[in-house]
Protein backbone atom coordinates (compact mmCIF):
# COMPACT_ATOMS: atom_id res chain seq x y z
CA UNK A 1 0.00 0.00 0.00
CA UNK A 2 1.03 3.32 -1.11
CA UNK A 3 -0.50 6.18 1.12
CA UNK A 4 -0.17 10.11 -0.17
CA UNK A 5 -1.40 12.99 1.48
CA UNK A 6 -2.18 16.33 -0.06
CA UNK A 7 -2.28 19.09 1.47
CA UNK A 8 -3.38 22.84 0.54
CA UNK A 9 -2.91 25.22 3.65
CA UNK A 10 -3.55 29.03 1.81
CA UNK A 11 -5.35 31.79 2.95
CA UNK A 12 -8.64 30.14 2.24
CA UNK A 13 -10.22 27.07 1.42
CA UNK A 14 -7.62 25.17 3.10
CA UNK A 15 -8.15 20.96 2.90
CA UNK A 16 -6.61 17.70 2.79
CA UNK A 17 -6.62 14.78 0.80
CA UNK A 18 -5.85 11.14 1.04
CA UNK A 19 -4.56 8.96 -2.01
CA UNK A 20 -4.14 5.12 -1.39
CA UNK A 21 -2.82 3.23 -4.53
CA UNK A 22 -3.20 6.17 -7.08
CA UNK A 23 -7.27 6.36 -5.97
CA UNK A 24 -8.77 9.38 -4.24
CA UNK A 25 -10.32 7.65 -1.07
CA UNK A 26 -11.10 10.82 0.93
CA UNK A 27 -10.78 14.70 0.86
CA UNK A 28 -12.56 17.12 3.10
CA UNK A 29 -12.26 20.87 3.86
CA UNK A 30 -11.15 22.31 7.05
CA UNK A 31 -14.03 24.80 6.96
CA UNK A 32 -16.38 21.73 7.52
CA UNK A 33 -14.82 21.36 11.31
CA UNK A 34 -13.81 24.67 12.44
CA UNK A 35 -17.47 26.49 11.03
CA UNK A 36 -15.65 29.29 9.54
CA UNK A 37 -16.92 30.23 6.04
CA UNK A 38 -13.96 29.43 4.26
CA UNK A 39 -11.22 28.64 6.44
CA UNK A 40 -7.84 29.09 5.46
CA UNK A 41 -4.37 28.21 7.50
CA UNK A 42 -3.36 25.17 8.63
CA UNK A 43 -6.21 22.16 7.62
CA UNK A 44 -5.04 19.95 11.05
CA UNK A 45 -8.78 17.94 11.38
CA UNK A 46 -9.04 17.83 7.25
CA UNK A 47 -5.86 15.82 7.96
CA UNK A 48 -6.79 13.16 10.41
CA UNK A 49 -10.49 13.02 9.34
CA UNK A 50 -8.67 12.36 5.76
CA UNK A 51 -6.56 9.33 7.42
CA UNK A 52 -9.01 8.11 9.59
CA UNK A 53 -11.67 7.66 6.41
CA UNK A 54 -8.82 5.85 4.77
CA UNK A 55 -8.18 3.77 7.69
CA UNK A 56 -4.16 4.78 7.72
CA UNK A 57 -2.41 5.42 10.74
CA UNK A 58 -0.09 8.65 10.75
CA UNK A 59 2.56 6.85 10.94
CA UNK A 60 1.78 4.71 7.50
CA UNK A 61 1.81 7.86 5.21
CA UNK A 62 4.84 7.38 2.96
CA UNK A 63 4.50 10.93 0.74
CA UNK A 64 3.31 14.18 1.81
CA UNK A 65 2.46 16.49 -0.92
CA UNK A 66 1.59 20.76 -0.86
CA UNK A 67 -0.27 22.46 -3.17
CA UNK A 68 2.11 25.70 -4.19
CA UNK A 69 5.57 27.30 -3.82
CA UNK A 70 4.86 30.73 -3.81
CA UNK A 71 1.03 30.51 -3.34
CA UNK A 72 0.37 30.32 -0.80
CA UNK A 73 2.57 32.91 0.13
CA UNK A 74 5.63 31.87 1.58
CA UNK A 75 6.05 34.37 4.56
CA UNK A 76 2.50 33.87 5.34
CA UNK A 77 3.34 30.37 5.92
CA UNK A 78 6.41 31.33 7.80
CA UNK A 79 4.47 33.80 10.07
CA UNK A 80 1.36 30.95 10.58
CA UNK A 81 -0.61 33.58 13.56
CA UNK A 82 -0.55 36.66 10.84
CA UNK A 83 -2.02 34.42 8.32
CA UNK A 84 -4.98 33.15 10.56
CA UNK A 85 -6.03 36.99 10.60
CA UNK A 86 -5.68 37.66 7.19
CA UNK A 87 -8.59 37.39 4.60
CA UNK A 88 -9.28 37.06 0.77
CA UNK A 89 -12.76 38.24 0.97
CA UNK A 90 -12.24 41.40 2.57
CA UNK A 91 -15.13 43.59 1.07
CA UNK A 92 -12.60 46.63 0.39
CA UNK A 93 -10.61 44.33 -2.59
CA UNK A 94 -7.62 44.78 -3.23
CA UNK A 95 -7.56 46.31 0.19
CA UNK A 96 -5.45 49.04 0.31
CA UNK A 97 -7.16 50.87 2.55
CA UNK A 98 -7.47 50.23 5.91
CA UNK A 99 -4.88 49.93 8.82
CA UNK A 100 -1.60 49.62 8.20
CA UNK A 101 -1.74 45.56 8.54
CA UNK A 102 -4.31 45.25 6.23
CA UNK A 103 -2.43 47.87 3.62
CA UNK A 104 0.75 45.73 4.23
CA UNK A 105 -0.83 42.26 3.58
CA UNK A 106 -2.95 43.11 0.21
CA UNK A 107 0.55 44.65 -0.93
CA UNK A 108 2.29 41.25 -0.21
CA UNK A 109 -0.55 39.72 -2.20
CA UNK A 110 -1.15 41.60 -5.12
CA UNK A 111 1.50 43.64 -5.81
CA UNK A 112 4.87 42.28 -3.72
CA UNK A 113 6.98 40.60 -6.06
CA UNK A 114 5.42 37.40 -4.64
CA UNK A 115 2.20 37.35 -7.20
CA UNK A 116 4.36 37.84 -10.37
CA UNK A 117 6.88 34.74 -9.07
CA UNK A 118 7.28 31.45 -10.55
CA UNK A 119 7.08 27.88 -8.79
CA UNK A 120 9.97 27.35 -11.50
CA UNK A 121 11.83 30.72 -10.45
CA UNK A 122 15.24 30.59 -8.72
CA UNK A 123 14.02 31.96 -5.33
CA UNK A 124 10.71 29.40 -5.44
CA UNK A 125 13.42 26.97 -5.73
CA UNK A 126 15.58 27.99 -3.57
CA UNK A 127 12.78 28.18 -0.86
CA UNK A 128 11.91 24.78 -1.22
CA UNK A 129 14.24 23.21 1.22
CA UNK A 130 13.44 25.86 4.03
CA UNK A 131 9.95 25.54 3.43
CA UNK A 132 10.28 21.91 3.74
CA UNK A 133 11.46 22.51 6.91
CA UNK A 134 9.06 24.50 7.80
CA UNK A 135 5.59 21.92 7.06
CA UNK A 136 7.63 19.20 8.49
CA UNK A 137 6.82 20.55 12.07
CA UNK A 138 3.18 20.51 12.45
CA UNK A 139 3.12 17.52 10.47
CA UNK A 140 5.47 15.71 13.20
CA UNK A 141 2.88 16.89 15.74
CA UNK A 142 0.25 15.14 13.70
CA UNK A 143 2.83 11.60 14.12
CA UNK A 144 3.12 11.84 10.12
CA UNK A 145 6.80 11.78 9.06
CA UNK A 146 7.26 11.16 5.64
CA UNK A 147 9.30 12.92 2.59
CA UNK A 148 7.62 16.50 1.22
CA UNK A 149 7.27 17.23 -1.88
CA UNK A 150 5.71 21.02 -3.12
CA UNK A 151 3.95 21.32 -6.50
CA UNK A 152 2.92 24.03 -9.19
CA UNK A 153 -0.35 25.45 -7.67
CA UNK A 154 -2.23 25.69 -11.58
CA UNK A 155 -0.56 22.11 -12.41
CA UNK A 156 -2.09 20.99 -9.14
CA UNK A 157 -5.39 22.30 -10.34
CA UNK A 158 -4.81 20.62 -13.44
CA UNK A 159 -3.90 17.70 -12.40
CA UNK A 160 -6.99 17.33 -10.15
CA UNK A 161 -9.21 17.67 -13.53
CA UNK A 162 -7.55 15.84 -15.95
CA UNK A 163 -6.87 12.82 -13.11
CA UNK A 164 -10.32 12.55 -12.29
CA UNK A 165 -12.27 12.91 -15.62
CA UNK A 166 -10.79 9.72 -17.12
CA UNK A 167 -9.51 11.40 -20.13
CA UNK A 168 -6.39 10.37 -22.10
CA UNK A 169 -5.98 12.31 -23.94
CA UNK A 170 -7.29 15.27 -23.35
CA UNK A 171 -7.41 18.95 -22.93
CA UNK A 172 -7.05 20.84 -19.53
CA UNK A 173 -7.82 24.17 -18.99
CA UNK A 174 -7.10 25.88 -15.86
CA UNK A 175 -8.28 29.47 -15.29
CA UNK A 176 -8.45 31.28 -11.40
CA UNK A 177 -7.32 34.60 -9.76
CA UNK A 178 -3.58 33.52 -9.22
CA UNK A 179 -1.62 30.51 -8.32
CA UNK A 180 2.45 30.79 -8.32
CA UNK A 181 2.23 33.66 -10.79
CA UNK A 182 0.24 32.10 -13.54
CA UNK A 183 -3.51 33.25 -14.02
CA UNK A 184 -5.14 30.74 -16.92
CA UNK A 185 -3.29 27.47 -18.32
CA UNK A 186 -3.44 25.03 -21.03
CA UNK A 187 -2.09 21.65 -20.93
CA UNK A 188 -2.72 18.49 -23.34
CA UNK A 189 -2.84 15.35 -21.63
CA UNK A 190 -2.03 12.01 -23.29
CA UNK A 191 -0.21 8.97 -22.57
CA UNK A 192 0.12 9.61 -19.12
CA UNK A 193 1.58 12.34 -19.51
CA UNK A 194 0.36 16.20 -18.67
CA UNK A 195 2.31 18.92 -20.22
CA UNK A 196 1.86 22.70 -20.69
CA UNK A 197 1.42 23.66 -23.46
CA UNK A 198 -0.27 27.63 -22.91
CA UNK A 199 0.30 29.90 -19.29
CA UNK A 200 -0.85 33.67 -18.86
CA UNK A 201 0.93 35.80 -15.82
CA UNK A 202 -0.23 37.70 -13.28
CA UNK A 203 -2.11 40.02 -13.26
CA UNK A 204 -4.00 38.98 -16.26
CA UNK A 205 -6.38 37.40 -14.36
CA UNK A 206 -10.49 36.81 -14.63
CA UNK A 207 -10.30 35.50 -11.78
CA UNK A 208 -9.06 38.80 -9.92
CA UNK A 209 -11.45 40.84 -11.82
CA UNK A 210 -14.40 39.19 -10.65
CA UNK A 211 -13.21 40.12 -7.42
CA UNK A 212 -12.56 43.25 -8.03
CA UNK A 213 -16.30 43.70 -9.12
CA UNK A 214 -17.05 41.92 -6.49
CA UNK A 215 -16.06 44.34 -4.25
CA UNK A 216 -17.26 47.37 -6.01
CA UNK A 217 -21.05 46.10 -5.37
CA UNK A 218 -20.03 44.99 -1.96
CA UNK A 219 -20.22 41.57 -2.01
CA UNK A 220 -16.85 39.09 -0.25
CA UNK A 221 -13.92 38.46 -3.02
CA UNK A 222 -13.21 35.02 -4.04
CA UNK A 223 -16.41 34.11 -2.31
CA UNK A 224 -19.38 35.50 -3.75
CA UNK A 225 -18.75 35.34 -7.74
CA UNK A 226 -21.91 33.10 -8.23
CA UNK A 227 -23.94 36.24 -7.07
CA UNK A 228 -22.27 37.90 -10.06
CA UNK A 229 -23.30 34.83 -12.11
CA UNK A 230 -26.89 35.18 -10.72
CA UNK A 231 -27.44 38.85 -11.82
CA UNK A 232 -26.15 38.13 -14.77
CA UNK A 233 -29.11 36.65 -15.85
CA UNK A 234 -31.12 40.23 -15.24
CA UNK A 235 -29.04 42.42 -17.61
CA UNK A 236 -27.97 43.82 -21.00
CA UNK A 237 -24.41 43.86 -21.75
CA UNK A 238 -24.99 46.49 -24.42
CA UNK A 239 -25.92 48.98 -21.58
CA UNK A 240 -22.25 49.06 -20.38
CA UNK A 241 -20.04 50.98 -22.30
CA UNK A 242 -16.64 50.16 -21.28
CA UNK A 243 -14.17 48.18 -23.39
CA UNK A 244 -13.94 44.69 -21.61
CA UNK A 245 -10.09 44.72 -20.18
CA UNK A 246 -8.57 42.51 -22.15
CA UNK A 247 -6.75 43.04 -24.95
CA UNK A 248 -4.70 40.87 -27.35
CA UNK A 249 -4.71 37.70 -29.47
CA UNK A 250 -7.02 34.52 -28.00
CA UNK A 251 -3.91 32.77 -26.20
CA UNK A 252 -2.03 35.65 -24.90
CA UNK A 253 -4.40 38.01 -22.84
CA UNK A 254 -3.49 41.27 -21.58
CA UNK A 255 -6.00 42.74 -19.21
CA UNK A 256 -5.45 46.69 -19.87
CA UNK A 257 -6.47 47.92 -16.42
CA UNK A 258 -3.67 49.08 -14.21
CA UNK A 259 -4.15 49.38 -9.83
CA UNK A 260 -3.52 52.62 -9.03
CA UNK A 261 -4.18 54.17 -5.30
CA UNK A 262 -6.69 52.46 -3.36
CA UNK A 263 -8.19 50.56 -6.61
CA UNK A 264 -8.52 50.39 -10.24
CA UNK A 265 -9.67 53.82 -12.05
CA UNK A 266 -11.41 52.61 -14.51
CA UNK A 267 -13.95 51.28 -11.75
CA UNK A 268 -15.53 54.13 -11.50
CA UNK A 269 -16.88 54.21 -14.74
CA UNK A 270 -18.27 51.25 -14.24
CA UNK A 271 -19.78 52.11 -10.76
CA UNK A 272 -22.18 54.38 -13.36
CA UNK A 273 -24.56 51.55 -14.45
CA UNK A 274 -26.76 48.86 -12.98
CA UNK A 275 -25.23 46.43 -11.09
CA UNK A 276 -27.07 43.50 -12.86
CA UNK A 277 -25.46 45.08 -16.53
CA UNK A 278 -22.00 45.19 -15.04
CA UNK A 279 -22.65 41.43 -14.32
CA UNK A 280 -24.17 40.62 -18.03
CA UNK A 281 -20.66 42.70 -19.74
CA UNK A 282 -18.44 40.83 -17.33
CA UNK A 283 -20.35 37.62 -17.87
CA UNK A 284 -20.06 37.93 -21.73
CA UNK A 285 -16.20 39.42 -21.92
CA UNK A 286 -15.11 36.84 -19.99
CA UNK A 287 -17.38 33.46 -22.13
CA UNK A 288 -15.62 34.99 -25.34
CA UNK A 289 -12.36 35.45 -23.96
CA UNK A 290 -12.42 32.09 -22.23
CA UNK A 291 -13.73 30.17 -24.92
CA UNK A 292 -11.78 32.15 -27.68
CA UNK A 293 -8.65 30.24 -25.89
CA UNK A 294 -10.44 26.50 -25.80
CA UNK A 295 -11.23 27.12 -29.62
CA UNK A 296 -7.77 27.94 -30.67
CA UNK A 297 -6.30 24.99 -28.53
CA UNK A 298 -8.90 22.32 -29.88
CA UNK A 299 -8.28 23.34 -33.20
CA UNK A 300 -4.13 22.56 -32.50
CA UNK A 301 -4.29 19.82 -30.70
CA UNK A 302 -7.65 18.02 -32.51
CA UNK A 303 -8.57 16.84 -29.08
CA UNK A 304 -12.51 16.13 -28.43
CA UNK A 305 -12.14 16.09 -24.26
CA UNK A 306 -12.31 19.05 -22.13
CA UNK A 307 -11.48 18.63 -18.67
CA UNK A 308 -11.63 22.50 -16.22
CA UNK A 309 -10.18 23.56 -12.96
CA UNK A 310 -9.71 26.53 -10.75
CA UNK A 311 -12.19 29.08 -9.28
CA UNK A 312 -13.71 30.56 -12.53
CA UNK A 313 -14.92 27.75 -13.57
CA UNK A 314 -16.89 27.30 -10.91
CA UNK A 315 -19.30 29.75 -13.02
CA UNK A 316 -21.90 27.53 -14.21
CA UNK A 317 -22.57 29.84 -17.30
CA UNK A 318 -19.26 29.73 -19.22
CA UNK A 319 -19.18 25.81 -18.53
CA UNK A 320 -22.91 25.78 -20.12
CA UNK A 321 -21.08 27.81 -23.35
CA UNK A 322 -18.38 25.74 -22.98
CA UNK A 323 -20.20 22.50 -23.89
CA UNK A 324 -22.21 23.52 -26.74
CA UNK A 325 -18.59 24.71 -28.71
CA UNK A 326 -18.47 22.30 -31.68
CA UNK A 327 -15.75 20.09 -31.56
CA UNK A 328 -16.16 18.88 -27.95
CA UNK A 329 -17.28 15.40 -27.55
CA UNK A 330 -16.95 15.34 -23.45
CA UNK A 331 -16.72 18.11 -20.71
CA UNK A 332 -15.72 17.73 -16.88
CA UNK A 333 -15.57 20.23 -14.55
CA UNK A 334 -13.72 19.29 -11.29
CA UNK A 335 -16.52 19.60 -8.37
CA UNK A 336 -14.09 21.07 -6.02
CA UNK A 337 -12.53 23.31 -8.91
CA UNK A 338 -11.31 26.38 -6.23
CA UNK A 339 -8.40 26.25 -4.09
CA UNK A 340 -10.21 23.76 -2.25
CA UNK A 341 -9.75 20.71 -4.05
CA UNK A 342 -5.56 21.44 -4.78
CA UNK A 343 -4.87 18.72 -1.76
CA UNK A 344 -6.85 16.32 -4.05
CA UNK A 345 -4.43 17.62 -7.45
CA UNK A 346 -1.44 17.80 -5.20
CA UNK A 347 -1.99 13.80 -3.83
CA UNK A 348 -2.99 12.47 -7.35
CA UNK A 349 -0.17 13.92 -8.87
CA UNK A 350 2.68 12.84 -6.36
CA UNK A 351 0.94 9.54 -6.46
CA UNK A 352 1.32 9.34 -9.86
CA UNK A 353 -1.80 8.46 -10.04
CA UNK A 354 -3.88 7.57 -13.63
CA UNK A 355 -7.10 9.32 -15.15
CA UNK A 356 -10.26 7.46 -13.97
CA UNK A 357 -13.27 8.66 -14.13
CA UNK A 358 -14.67 10.12 -10.65
CA UNK A 359 -17.65 8.03 -9.38
CA UNK A 360 -18.66 10.37 -6.76
CA UNK A 361 -17.87 12.96 -4.10
CA UNK A 362 -18.95 11.99 -0.49
CA UNK A 363 -15.14 11.41 0.48
CA UNK A 364 -15.37 13.20 3.84
CA UNK A 365 -16.24 11.52 7.27
CA UNK A 366 -19.51 10.25 8.69
CA UNK A 367 -21.30 10.17 11.75
CA UNK A 368 -22.90 7.36 13.65
CA UNK A 369 -26.25 6.70 14.31
CA UNK A 370 -25.24 6.87 18.09
CA UNK A 371 -24.03 10.04 17.87
CA UNK A 372 -27.23 10.83 15.99
CA UNK A 373 -29.53 9.81 18.35
CA UNK A 374 -27.62 11.43 21.38
CA UNK A 375 -28.01 14.49 19.64
CA UNK A 376 -31.49 14.74 18.97
CA UNK A 377 -32.22 13.63 22.34
CA UNK A 378 -29.75 16.16 23.60
CA UNK A 379 -31.99 18.74 21.07
CA UNK A 380 -35.50 17.57 23.45
CA UNK A 381 -36.57 16.95 19.44
CA UNK A 382 -39.09 13.74 19.05
CA UNK A 383 -37.86 11.39 16.15
CA UNK A 384 -39.33 7.92 14.88
CA UNK A 385 -37.31 5.58 12.79
CA UNK A 386 -39.90 5.09 9.62
CA UNK A 387 -39.60 2.05 7.81
CA UNK A 388 -39.68 4.08 4.28
CA UNK A 389 -37.90 7.18 5.13
CA UNK A 390 -37.86 8.06 1.24
CA UNK A 391 -41.90 8.21 1.42
CA UNK A 392 -41.61 9.99 4.74
CA UNK A 393 -39.58 13.14 3.24
CA UNK A 394 -41.08 12.83 0.07
CA UNK A 395 -45.14 13.08 1.82
CA UNK A 396 -43.55 16.61 3.53
CA UNK A 397 -42.06 17.79 0.26
CA UNK A 398 -45.61 16.65 -1.97
CA UNK A 399 -47.19 19.36 1.03
CA UNK A 400 -44.96 21.96 0.12
CA UNK A 401 -43.03 22.03 3.04
CA UNK A 402 -38.83 21.91 3.03
CA UNK A 403 -36.96 19.16 4.66
CA UNK A 404 -33.49 19.11 5.34
CA UNK A 405 -31.22 15.96 4.88
CA UNK A 406 -28.01 14.69 6.41
CA UNK A 407 -26.93 11.48 5.70
CA UNK A 408 -23.76 9.55 4.86
CA UNK A 409 -19.98 10.62 3.98
CA UNK A 410 -19.63 14.36 3.91
CA UNK A 411 -19.40 15.67 0.08
CA UNK A 412 -16.06 17.16 -1.10
CA UNK A 413 -16.28 20.86 -2.28
CA UNK A 414 -19.25 23.95 -2.54
CA UNK A 415 -21.78 21.22 -3.68
CA UNK A 416 -24.26 19.54 -1.36
CA UNK A 417 -25.26 16.82 -3.85
CA UNK A 418 -27.96 14.55 -1.58
CA UNK A 419 -25.63 13.93 1.72
CA UNK A 420 -25.99 17.45 3.44
CA UNK A 421 -28.95 18.75 1.68
CA UNK A 422 -31.93 20.79 2.03
CA UNK A 423 -34.74 19.59 0.00
CA UNK A 424 -37.76 21.49 -1.49
CA UNK A 425 -40.50 21.49 -4.03
CA UNK A 426 -39.84 23.38 -7.21
CA UNK A 427 -43.27 24.11 -7.45
CA UNK A 428 -45.12 26.78 -7.17
CA UNK A 429 -42.49 30.08 -8.14
CA UNK A 430 -43.53 32.00 -5.04
CA UNK A 431 -41.77 29.43 -3.05
CA UNK A 432 -38.09 30.75 -3.76
CA UNK A 433 -38.74 34.39 -1.98
CA UNK A 434 -40.09 31.89 1.29
CA UNK A 435 -36.74 29.63 1.16
CA UNK A 436 -34.68 32.83 0.82
CA UNK A 437 -36.06 34.09 3.71
CA UNK A 438 -35.13 30.83 5.60
CA UNK A 439 -31.94 30.85 4.85
CA UNK A 440 -31.12 34.40 4.71
CA UNK A 441 -30.16 34.22 1.35
CA UNK A 442 -30.13 36.95 -1.85
CA UNK A 443 -33.37 36.49 -3.61
CA UNK A 444 -31.74 37.26 -7.25
CA UNK A 445 -30.08 33.69 -6.74
CA UNK A 446 -31.82 30.62 -8.87
CA UNK A 447 -32.20 27.41 -6.71
CA UNK A 448 -30.41 24.17 -8.54
CA UNK A 449 -32.79 21.15 -9.44
CA UNK A 450 -31.88 17.59 -8.71
CA UNK A 451 -33.22 15.02 -11.04
CA UNK A 452 -33.31 11.81 -11.42
CA UNK A 453 -31.01 10.52 -14.65
CA UNK A 454 -33.62 8.27 -16.80
CA UNK A 455 -36.24 11.35 -16.47
CA UNK A 456 -34.20 14.19 -16.91
CA UNK A 457 -34.82 14.57 -20.62
CA UNK A 458 -38.27 15.66 -20.30
CA UNK A 459 -36.78 18.42 -18.12
CA UNK A 460 -34.01 19.79 -19.14
CA UNK A 461 -31.68 19.87 -22.47
CA UNK A 462 -28.56 18.12 -21.11
CA UNK A 463 -26.31 17.23 -23.93
CA UNK A 464 -24.69 13.76 -23.81
CA UNK A 465 -21.42 15.21 -23.43
CA UNK A 466 -22.09 17.13 -20.23
CA UNK A 467 -24.11 13.75 -18.13
CA UNK A 468 -21.54 13.08 -16.17
CA UNK A 469 -20.08 16.26 -14.84
CA UNK A 470 -24.20 17.31 -14.41
CA UNK A 471 -24.06 15.03 -11.49
CA UNK A 472 -21.80 17.49 -9.70
CA UNK A 473 -24.05 20.07 -10.42
CA UNK A 474 -21.16 21.93 -12.37
CA UNK A 475 -23.17 23.03 -15.48
CA UNK A 476 -25.87 25.16 -16.19
CA UNK A 477 -28.57 23.78 -19.29
CA UNK A 478 -31.64 24.82 -20.47
CA UNK A 479 -34.87 23.91 -19.21
CA UNK A 480 -37.85 22.54 -21.34
CA UNK A 481 -41.13 24.25 -21.26
CA UNK A 482 -42.38 21.21 -19.33
CA UNK A 483 -39.98 22.25 -16.41
CA UNK A 484 -40.27 25.70 -16.78
CA UNK A 485 -44.09 25.18 -16.22
CA UNK A 486 -43.87 22.77 -13.76
CA UNK A 487 -40.45 23.52 -11.50
CA UNK A 488 -40.41 27.50 -12.29
CA UNK A 489 -38.72 27.55 -8.64
CA UNK A 490 -35.49 25.66 -10.23
CA UNK A 491 -35.09 27.65 -13.36
CA UNK A 492 -33.71 30.69 -13.49
CA UNK A 493 -34.53 34.10 -15.18
CA UNK A 494 -32.53 33.31 -18.31
CA UNK A 495 -33.99 30.18 -18.62
CA UNK A 496 -31.39 27.88 -17.48
CA UNK A 497 -31.15 25.26 -14.49
CA UNK A 498 -27.81 23.72 -13.01
CA UNK A 499 -28.48 20.47 -12.59
CA UNK A 500 -27.67 17.59 -10.52
CA UNK A 501 -28.33 14.27 -12.23
CA UNK A 502 -29.38 11.52 -9.54
CA UNK A 503 -28.65 7.56 -10.34
CA UNK A 504 -28.83 4.32 -8.24
CA UNK A 505 -25.06 3.78 -8.19
CA UNK A 506 -23.39 7.53 -7.11
CA UNK A 507 -26.52 8.80 -5.35
CA UNK A 508 -29.14 6.04 -3.69
CA UNK A 509 -29.84 7.98 -1.20
CA UNK A 510 -31.05 11.32 -3.18
CA UNK A 511 -32.50 8.65 -6.05
CA UNK A 512 -34.70 7.12 -3.32
CA UNK A 513 -35.99 10.42 -2.32
CA UNK A 514 -36.68 11.88 -5.97
CA UNK A 515 -38.74 8.17 -6.63
CA UNK A 516 -40.51 8.24 -3.67
CA UNK A 517 -41.57 12.39 -4.75
CA UNK A 518 -42.46 10.97 -8.34
CA UNK A 519 -44.87 8.81 -7.15
CA UNK A 520 -46.96 11.04 -5.05
CA UNK A 521 -46.38 14.02 -7.53
CA UNK A 522 -45.79 12.53 -11.09
CA UNK A 523 -42.65 14.98 -10.92
CA UNK A 524 -38.92 13.42 -10.52
CA UNK A 525 -37.75 16.74 -9.98
CA UNK A 526 -36.93 18.87 -6.72
CA UNK A 527 -34.96 21.77 -5.59
CA UNK A 528 -31.33 20.83 -3.39
CA UNK A 529 -29.56 23.40 -2.13
CA UNK A 530 -27.11 23.07 0.55
CA UNK A 531 -28.19 22.35 4.09
CA UNK A 532 -26.95 25.53 5.83
CA UNK A 533 -27.79 28.92 6.34
CA UNK A 534 -26.17 31.71 4.25
CA UNK A 535 -22.44 32.31 5.00
CA UNK A 536 -22.30 29.06 7.34
CA UNK A 537 -20.18 26.35 5.98
CA UNK A 538 -22.05 22.99 5.00
CA UNK A 539 -23.03 21.16 8.05
CA UNK A 540 -20.91 18.08 9.16
CA UNK A 541 -22.00 17.17 12.74
CA UNK A 542 -25.40 16.11 13.68
CA UNK A 543 -25.68 18.82 16.14
CA UNK A 544 -24.82 21.45 13.29
CA UNK A 545 -27.69 19.40 11.10
CA UNK A 546 -30.40 20.66 14.33
CA UNK A 547 -29.27 23.27 14.59
CA UNK A 548 -29.67 24.47 11.28
CA UNK A 549 -32.84 22.81 11.19
CA UNK A 550 -34.14 24.78 13.96
CA UNK A 551 -32.96 27.88 13.10
CA UNK A 552 -34.49 27.93 9.82
CA UNK A 553 -37.60 26.97 10.95
CA UNK A 554 -37.44 23.86 8.16
CA UNK A 555 -40.35 21.25 8.15
CA UNK A 556 -38.62 18.02 8.58
CA UNK A 557 -34.99 17.03 9.64
CA UNK A 558 -33.76 13.56 7.96
CA UNK A 559 -30.39 12.80 9.88
CA UNK A 560 -29.50 9.14 9.18
CA UNK A 561 -32.21 6.78 9.82
CA UNK A 562 -34.28 9.12 12.02
CA UNK A 563 -36.77 11.66 10.95
CA UNK A 564 -37.92 14.67 12.83
CA UNK A 565 -41.70 16.43 11.95
CA UNK A 566 -43.08 19.74 13.07
CA UNK A 567 -46.80 17.82 12.59
CA UNK A 568 -45.03 15.26 14.70
CA UNK A 569 -46.47 15.73 18.91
Amino acid sequence: MKAVVGIYDGVHEAGAALVVDGELVAACSEERFTRSKGQGGWPATAIDQCLAVGGVAPEDVDQVAFAGLVNPNPVLRLWRRRQASFRLDDGDFPGLSGSMRDRWMAWSQFQSPFPRMRSTDLPARLSRRLLSRVLRRPLRCQGIDAPISLHDHHRCHAGSAWLTSGFDPGLVVVCDGLGDGLCTSVYTAQGGRLTCVNEQPFPHSYGILYATICGMFGFRPFRHEGKLVGLAGHGDPDAVDVPFPFTGPVDQREFTWRLTGRSFPEIRRLQQHRREDVCAWLQRGVEDDVCGLIRHWLDRTGMSRVALSGGVFANVRLNQRISTMDGIEELFVFPHMGDGGLCAGAALLQANARPQKLAHVFLGPTCSEAEMERSLRAAGLSFTRPNDLPDAIAAVLANGGFVGRSTGALEFGPRALGHRTLYAPAHPAELVDSLNAKLDRFDFMPFAPAVLTESVADWMDVPESVRHTAGFMTVAVDATERMKERCPAAVHVDGTARPQLANDDAHPDMSAVLRAYEARTGTPVLINTSFNRHEEPIVHAPAEAIAAFLKADLDALALGPFFVSRSQP
